[in-house]
């Protein structure tokens, strides 16, 4: 037998034999007695392929981390505070996605195992369907789950909190052991549980006092229902007897609603990003990008109430009474972000460089997870090729490495047969596989390194490292380029107008040397073959990619810059390519967007334009604010993306560069053991704030205004000041 923190539990389960398990939800409930409260009372917890557990009727923790066959994730929770002398009720709704997604690859099988000291599940657990789920139902997103339809007159959440309820009519089953397949190892999350506080009820915007139509109830999707109506909008005090609300949580929220209210017939609800007036920005049904919604039908005469069983990201909330009756609703939410532990901070006495700031700060933090997602009202996807980004992001927010690590090992556990990470894992996004984002893998192993001084996590990876350099020595042309593998997708950024050829050899060569600088500094014997390998392939791109440039894209010419490609044309390029291209308005004929403009403001942070850059985000982002965006949006606006996501951490990387620049701080040696302090001179302007290191804070106060200037900076023991 294997050794596993559930050798006395078993996977539980209704039984799955020629059923449908989509969308399905199965609830466990076990009363067992204590004597007296005792001062720890460890659990582990797994679910496949999700759980929200309770104890005596409170809510603990939804888990467990995504994970990937046959390495399964686990959670260990102290549930101690939640206990009371005599009986206690531990209550687990389980959910099976049934299909694979880009968040979870469904392999054939279900199941909840719990273990804690006496209370192992196990034949003695109750079990039950939950009847008050409709499946069946839309889809809110190709990328991640399905919308959710409750009939509160079939179910209640009384078998959550009541110890009496009566589970007399629910089943049993001996269970599966630990250790079967497809979960034949199990593996503890390694990050920290989610945060589950409630946010306060949202205010109501907007409302629409229109005469509901009667075709809605043979509709199994709450946008399609929507979309059927004719809502006009206006300020709620203007509404008399309203059929439709719109709740605004203020800012963008992630994390699974709450609704108390009565009706006399069913509430449809609907969540997005944004408001064109007072009108939500619902996705049309031709454009179905984002879906997400339900319908709960309430006991009439009655208070109900239904939480949602994932977390969804959203602003604004729209609710449809749909009886034109009796309507009372209260929303709230149960947030579940990553908790990080913030010790980054940044003021500024320009209101807009401070709103920007703050708006990338939330950014960031909506998209983390139990890894870092991106898109979390569409996809609440692990996409690598923004690893790099949202990693720089959280390390002007924490030095807390810890999803950055995770997602390295998750991506080295899903492959192709010629050694190509995934673009997104786990899950099924098998048409997203990205040659250039296997590249910027390489990329992030160096990230990871400079920024922890520690080569463990290459040690660990270097044979996923391997896998991918062998790749692009098979595939490097005679002509010393990697030529467009049509088998994949080429993303490079969002830009038509690119030929994405270039900027990729260009990637490539960066990911190569990356691994060439891990494997020279561990310099064991596992890695000679792998630098020597990385020195040969970099010798051959290097005298490619210098025959690709001769008219680069701003891309091509700002990846160049920082590989030191042809520095003969440097000038040149950043002279009539990279700077016309900030001093515009998002009109160059090859406009990189906001994730690549990363990259071209590290270009021009090497060359020394800190003020260009900071010039090009105070306007650019400026737009998202006017626009009333409380993060940062996906992409620069435009018509041609009009349902776009509004929440996107690649987005939100003016976190590194007002770091750098305006306070001043930058790395100059791996673990930040040296930095350099030359805040960028911008006359009449005060910037503090605190650079968050491995070693500790480094805190900061700059003063343009002062008469001599003020340049202060503190730093902890063991960071080096140079310069």
């Amino acid at each position: 037998m294997l050794n596993t923190p559930f050798m006395e539990a078993k996977w539980l389960w209704l039984p799955q034999e020629q059923r449908d398990e989509r969308d399905r939800r199965v609830r466990f409930r076990k009363v067992f007695e204590l004597d007296r409260i005792p001062e720890k009372f460890e659990a582990v917890i797994s679910a496949d392929a999700k759980y929200n557990l309770y104890v005596n009727g409170q809510f603990v923790h939804h888990g467990p981390a995504r994970s990937t066959h046959p390495v399964w994730s686990f959670d260990r929770i102290d549930l101690a505070a939640w206990l009371q002398p005599g009986k206690n009720l531990i209550a687990i709704l389980g959910y099976q996605f049934g299909v694979s997604n880009y968040t979870y690859m469904y392999s054939g099988a279900s199941g909840v195992i719990f273990n804690a000291p006496g209370v192992p599940s196990n034949g003695t657990w109750k079990i039950s369907e939950d009847p008050g789920y409709i499946r069946a139902v839309a889809k809110g997103s190709a990328q991640y789950g399905f919308q959710e339809f409750f009939d509160c007159r079939k179910s209640d959440r009384q078998w959550l909190s009541q110890i009496d309820y009566d589970d007399s009519q629910w089943e049993s089953t001996p269970g599966r052991v630990a250790g079967v397949m497809p979960w034949h190892e199990f593996e503890e999350r390694n990050i920290p549980l989610l945060t589950n506080k409630m946010l306060p009820p949202a205010q109501v915007v907007s409302a629409s006092g229109h005469e509901a139509t009667s075709d809605w109830r043979e509709v199994r999707s709450a946008i399609i229902s929507y979309h059927r109506e004719t809502p006009e909008y206006h300020e709620p005090q203007e509404v008399e007897n309203p059929t439709c609300l719109v709740y605004d949580f203020g800012r963008e929220v992630v994390g699974m609603l709450h609704f108390t209210f009565e009706a006399d017939d069913a509430v449809d609800f609907l969540v997005c990003e944004k408001l064109d007036g007072l009108t939500p920005r619902i996705t049309c049904p031709g454009e179905l990008h984002t879906a997400y919604g339900g319908r709960l039908y309430p006991v009439p005469g009655e208070v109900n109430e239904h939480e949602l069983t994932l977390p969804w990201g959203m602003r604004y909330v729209v609710v449809f009474n749909r009886s034109h009756g009796h309507f009372k609703c209260e929303v709230t939410l149960r947030e579940c972000r990553y908790p990080l532990d913030i010790q980054g901070k940044f003021t500024s006495s320009d209101e807009k460089i401070q709103r920007i700031w703050d708006m990338c700060e939330l950014t960031q933090q909506c998209c983390m997870a139990d890894s870092y997602i991106d898109c979390p009202t569409r996809e609440y996807a692990q996409w690598w090729g923004d690893a790099l980004v949202q990693s720089q992001n959280t390390f002007r927010l924490s030095d807390d490495p810890a999803l950055l690590r995770r997602g390295l090992v998750s991506m080295s556990r899903q492959l192709t047969p010629e050694g190509l990470t995934y673009g997104v894992t786990p899950g099924c996004a098998h048409m997203c596989i990205l040659p250039d984002y296997s590249a910027m893998y390489l990329v992030t192993l160096l990230a990871d390194y400079e920024q922890t001084a520690s080569l463990a996590m290459w040690k660990k990876l270097r044979n996923t490292a391997s896998g991918i350099i062998s790749y692009f020595e098979k595939y490097i042309t005679p002509e010393n380029t990697i030529a467009f593998d049509e088998r994949y997708w080429l993303f490079v950024d969002w830009c038509n107008t690119l030929n994405k050829v270039e900027p990729y050899n260009l990637i490539v060569l960066w990911g190569i040397r990356s691994a060439a600088k891990l494997a020279a500094l561990s310099g064991e014997e596992a890695d000679r073959a792998i630098l020597d390998r990385c020195n040969a392939l970099d010798a051959k791109l290097s005298k490619g990619v210098k025959k690709l440039l001769d008219d680069p894209s701003p891309h091509s010419a700002a990846l160049a810059i920082l590989l030191d490609i042809r520095p003969e044309n440097h000038d040149l390029w950043l002279k009539n390519i990279l700077l016309p291209l900030l001093a515009g308005n998002h009109d160059h004929p090859v406009q990189p967007d906001a994730y690549f403009m990363y990259y071209v403001f590290e270009a021009l942070k090497k060359a020394g334009y800190g003020k260009e850059i900071i010039d090009c985000i105070s306007r650019w982002w400026q737009e998202f604010i006017d626009a009333g965006c409380s993060t940062a949006p996906e992409h620069f606006f435009s018509e041609k993306v009009r349902y776009t996501s509004m929440c996107h951490a690649w987005s939100a990387h003016p976190l590194k560069f007002f770091s750098e620049l305006l306070l001043g701080v930058r790395q100059n040696a791996p673990g930040w053991a040296e930095i350099s302090f030359q805040p960028l001179c911008i006359p009449g302007a005060k910037f503090s704030g605190i650079v968050p290191l491995p070693q500790g804070n480094a805190a900061v106060e700059v003063d343009w205004s002062a008469n001599p200037p003020v340049k202060k900076i503190t730093l902890p023991d063991g960071v080096k000041l140079i310069g």
